[in-house]
């Protein structure tokens, strides 16, 4: 993966900026992360502790970076593919990751504050959708950090099956520098 990310840096005619590379640090990090798991790890349920698995987590996080990639200026957080294959697939979900990072290698920097209009439902009790104005690179952060969210949460996961994970997967960026003050 690592070599991946360099040769994607050498052949890009500008250096992408901090957030995308924020953005790639943390999809390496999932893909580092599947890396360690079998395919029993990827699918188990840890019950009553946590209601999902590893690969619908997975699933759930790249769902949101995909819907930026796919309608960038109209943003639909309510388009989800829960129960497709990456859900249980640990080459899809490490193929959609590889996707994802050539796709923030070649974004260009001046897209990055274009704005956008997001649409998300908001309400629990009854079916509510919003649409908010946000910009490209405000998004981006969101999904990085809920990917990371979600990284704590299959890590949790993972420790109940025995495979240890970086101590940095699943740790939030202000987390990090925080323990870097200390």
């Amino acid at each position: 993966m690592k070599n991946m990310i360099t040769r994607l840096a050498e052949n890009s005619d500008t250096p992408p900026s901090q957030t995308v590379i924020g953005c790639i640090e943390t999809l390496s990090q999932g893909h580092e992360f599947l890396e360690t798991l079998s395919h029993e790890d990827y699918v188990f349920i840890a019950h009553p502790h946590v209601c999902s698995s590893i690969g619908e987590h997975f699933r759930h996080w790249l769902d949101l970076f995909l819907a930026i990639k796919l309608e960038p200026s109209k943003i639909d957080y309510n388009v989800r593919r829960r129960g497709h294959v990456v859900e249980r697939d640990l080459d899809v979900a490490k193929q959609e990751i590889r996707d994802l990072i050539e796709w923030l290698f070649a974004l260009p920097s001046s897209d990055l504050n274009q704005a956008v209009v997001v649409e998300t439902e908001v309400m629990l009790s009854q079916t509510h959708v919003e649409e908010v104005s946000s910009t490209l690179i405000r998004e981006l952060t969101f999904v990085a950090l809920h990917a990371t969210h979600h990284f704590a949460m299959a890590k949790v996961v993972a420790s109940l099956r025995g495979v240890d994970s970086e101590s940095s997967f699943g740790v939030a960026p202000t987390t990090a520098t925080y323990q870097r003050a200390q």
